[in-house]
């Protein structure tokens, strides 16, 4: 029963309650089932790395990827952009940074050799002028087809059409992008509204490379419609899908563990409350125990069971699934494990927090998004932190 729960030496933790283990290689693997997507249409396919690529770290991914053959990669703030420069200092790599030129950056963007996704019209005229004075520079348009979020507008699309020379003298425009705003679910109507609103905008503008598709999109839509020149994924590389059921194949695979210790093991009886507020009333007598992981370590407290507001989500021990029950607290998640045989509990001292018994993808869906995988992959002092390649050259 305990054969894909993964065995951890106490020295494995030394003195942090909690280990992450980040599977590099199983990036690149999720990568190349992507661009599998991507070269049957005859499509580009980058990489998005940002938010420090959802807590697997571009230090470690960035790298494995360029060595994979990734060229094009897509960071969110120009720092970002500026970290990967200096980890991949090559010339064959394309970074663009899809937070926009924001004020008085041109001359970063200039130096490290990124290309600023250009969100107005105001940033594509102050970008020209910069260039104009200091060498001709590139840049991507970002079309917004009505997310109304980033990207130019209606009339601002008409503006760049009808002044498309001028307001792009110094400049070579890459890419347009887009991105939709409801892929999830069984209905996707709105991805073909965008979709039209998109062949409206590239019906007015010179012709262009265009890129739509992104993770859910890719795994969604019929990719000979909206592949376009460039894929974008980016929580696929790490293992994410639009939900639990629809990954980018059966092959994919989970990038990061977690794993946190275990104490105070006790029975409550039935009718007693558990954690703050008294959210979550047990509803038999009950087995529980604390696991030393909490919102501030990025165990997320919307994950709470409370009876007002039940969402199933558990931790595994040893073959056995253990449901979270009451608040979660800054340092320590209390788990019913009434179910689970003593010889377990007394072989085991730790639970595993997400893995392969703990999908990151039914998180996700609970939690309503990928921040549980972002929030747990933050660099912090409490977690002892390895990628697989040294953890299993450490301890095995």
């Amino acid at each position: 029963m305990t054969q894909n729960f993964r065995l951890i030496p106490d020295e494995a933790f030394g003195s942090k309650a909690i280990i992450r283990i980040r599977d590099i290689d199983a990036i690149v693997h999720n990568f190349n089932l992507f661009k599998s997507k991507a070269d049957a249409t005859g499509t580009l396919c980058a990489a998005v790395l940002k938010g420090d690529v959802y807590g697997l770290q571009i230090k470690d991914v960035a790298p494995a990827l360029y060595n994979a053959g990734a060229r094009h990669f897509f960071i969110e703030e120009l720092c970002e952009g500026i970290e990967l420069r200096k980890l991949l200092p090559v010339d064959d790599i394309h970074i663009y940074a899809l937070g926009g030129l924001l004020y008085n950056e041109e001359q970063y963007f200039q130096q490290y050799k990124i290309v600023p996704c250009l969100n107005a019209i105001e940033q594509l005229k102050r970008w020209n002028t910069f260039c104009s004075k200091n060498g001709n520079g590139s840049a991507i348009i970002h079309l917004d087809t009505h997310m109304n979020r980033l990207g130019f507008l209606d009339e601002e699309v008409k503006e760049l059409s009808h002044s498309y020379d001028l307001l792009t003298s110094h400049l070579t425009i890459e890419y347009y992008i887009s991105h939709f705003f409801d892929i999830k679910g069984s209905d996707p109507s709105n991805c073909f509204r965008q979709l039209d609103v998109l062949k409206n905008y590239l019906s007015i503008l010179p012709a262009k490379p265009v890129s739509f598709a992104c993770t859910d999109s890719v795994i969604l839509l019929d990719n000979t419609v909206f592949n376009f020149d460039m894929i974008r994924p980016g929580v696929g590389l790490v293992g994410g899908a639009p939900n639990a059921g629809s990954p980018i194949s059966p092959d994919a695979r989970h990038t990061m563990e977690i794993y946190a210790k275990m104490s105070q093991i006790k029975t409550v009886a039935q009718g007693q409350t558990i954690g703050y507020g008294g959210a979550y009333t047990t509803k038999r007598d009950t087995r529980l125990a604390l696991v030393h992981i909490g919102y501030k370590h990025g165990y997320l407290r919307l994950l709470s069971e409370t009876d007002s507001n039940p969402k199933g989500v558990y931790m595994f021990i040893g073959g056995y699934k253990i449901p979270i029950i009451g608040k979660i607290s800054s340092g320590a998640t209390t788990v019913d494990v009434s179910d689970v045989p003593e010889s377990v509990l007394e072989q085991f001292h730790y639970v595993e927090v997400i893995g392969p018994n703990v999908d990151i993808k039914v998180l996700a869906d609970i939690s309503g998004c990928y921040d549980i995988l972002g929030a747990l992959g933050v660099n912090n002092m409490r977690i002892a932190d390895f990628t697989l390649e040294d953890y299993d050259k450490i301890f095995h």
